[in-house]
C-alpha cells in the first residue's frame, strides 16, 4: 500500500514537471529582420537561455527589410525588426506595433525620440572612415564639404541610401548641416565620386582592406577594424554628426507577436547591452551599463542631431531624388 502511493506520487510528479516542459521545449521561434545580423546572432543564445526559443535570422539593409515588410503586409512573416535605421519605420508606422520595453525605464531618454521604435543601441553612424596608408596625414578631410573635391573620385565607398538606414542618415546629415538647396548641390557632387557598396558592412571592410581611401560609415563598425589592428582612423566631420540609437520594433500582425515582444524586452535588458557593448563596442541604450572603454566622450565631438520632426517630413522625398540621382 505504501508503494503504491509512492508511485503515484511519483507519477503525479513527473507528470507535472512533464506539464512545464512543453513551454520551453516547443517554445516557438522569433523571427527577426536585422541589418546587424553579427550582433542578433551573438544575442541568440542568452534569449534561448531565457526563453527557449530559437531566432530565425533575415538579414538585409534597413531599406530592403522595409520594402519587404511592406510587401508581406497582409501576411507578416517576421516577429521584429532588429538594428535598423529609424527613419523607414517612422515613414512606414502602420507596418509596426508599438510597444514598451521591460526596462525602459533605464533607457536615455536621450535616444528615446520616436512612439513607433525601440533604441537598439547607442551610435554615432555619421563618421568617416579613413585608411591612413592611402591617404597621408595632411590630406585627411575633416568636413563633409571636402568629400565633393574631384581627387576623391572613385575612392570613397558609401552603402547607398536605398539600401541602408546608416547611409540615409548620412545623406540627412548633409542635408540638415547644409541646408537642403546647398546640401543637395554638395551631395551631388559628393555622390560623383561615390562607389555604391550596396551594404553597410562593405564600407569599413573596403576601407580596412585597402579597396576605398575613405567611407561613410557607422563609428562603432570602423571602431572594430580598428580594434583589430587595420590602418584605420574615425573622422568626425566638424560641420556635424548625429549621435542617436538604431531602431528596433514589433511587426504588426506578425505570426509571433509574444515571441517577438519577448525578443525585444530581452535585447533592452542589462545581460544584452553588456555584450553587446562587449562584442561590438557600441554605445548602451541603458543608463546602468557601462560604455566601451576608450569611447570619444560626446561632449568633445560636433553633434549636430537632426530633429525627428525634420527627418520625418523629409525623407521620403529625400529617398525619391536620391534615387533619380543613381539612376540618371
Amino acid at each position: 500500500m505504501m508503494l503504491g502511493r509512492r508511485t503515484a506520487c511519483l507519477s503525479a510528479i513527473a507528470a507535472a514537471f512533464a506539464a512545464t516542459r512543453p513551454a520551453l521545449a516547443q517554445a516557438r521561434a522569433v523571427v527577426a529582420y536585422t541589418a546587424f545580423s553579427d550582433g542578433v546572432t551573438a544575442l541568440a543564445p542568452g534569449f534561448k537561455a531565457r526563453s527557449g526559443a530559437d531566432v530565425q535570422i533575415v538579414a538585409a539593409g534597413s531599406g530592403e527589410l522595409v520594402r519587404r515588410l511592406l510587401a508581406e503586409r497582409t501576411r507578416p512573416l517576421a516577429d521584429c525588426i532588429v538594428s535598423v535605421g529609424g527613419e523607414p519605420i517612422d515613414a512606414n508606422p502602420g507596418v509596426f506595433a508599438r510597444y514598451t520595453v521591460q526596462g525602459d525605464a533605464a533607457i536615455l531618454p536621450a535616444v528615446k525620440v520616436s512612439p513607433n521604435w525601440i533604441p537598439f543601441s547607442v551610435t554615432i553612424p555619421n563618421v568617416l572612415a579613413v585608411n591612413t596608408r592611402l591617404v597621408p596625414e595632411a590630406e585627411i578631410p575633416s568636413t563633409w564639404a571636402e568629400l565633393a573635391d574631384p581627387k576623391w573620385k572613385g575612392k570613397i565607398a558609401f552603402a547607398g541610401a536605398d539600401r541602408s538606414g546608416s547611409a540615409l542618415q548620412q545623406m540627412l546629415q548633409i542635408l540638415y548641416n547644409f541646408g537642403e538647396d546647398e546640401g543637395w548641390r554638395l551631395f551631388e557632387r559628393m555622390l560623383e565620386n561615390f562607389v555604391i557598396t550596396g551594404s553597410s558592412g562593405a564600407v569599413p571592410r573596403g576601407v580596412a582592406q585597402g579597396e576605398y581611401a575613405l567611407g561613410l560609415t557607422l563609428e562603432d563598425f570602423a571602431g572594430r577594424y580598428i580594434a583589430g589592428g587595420a590602418p584605420v582612423r574615425v573622422v568626425y566631420p566638424r560641420e556635424g554628426i548625429t549621435l542617436g540609437a538604431d531602431a528596433m520594433a514589433l511587426v504588426a500582425g506578425g505570426p509571433n507577436p509574444d515571441g517577438g515582444r519577448a525578443l525585444l524586452d530581452y535585447i533592452a535588458s542589462v545581460e544584452a547591452q553588456t555584450l553587446i557593448v562587449q562584442r561590438f563596442g557600441r554605445r548602451p541604450i541603458r543608463t546602468d551599463v557601462a560604455p566601451p572603454a576608450g569611447a570619444a566622450d560626446p561632449s568633445t565631438l560636433p553633434i549636430k542631431n537632426i530633429p525627428v520632426e525634420w527627418s520625418n517630413a523629409r525623407q521620403r522625398e529625400a529617398l525619391a531624388r536620391y534615387l533619380r540621382l543613381v539612376r540618371r
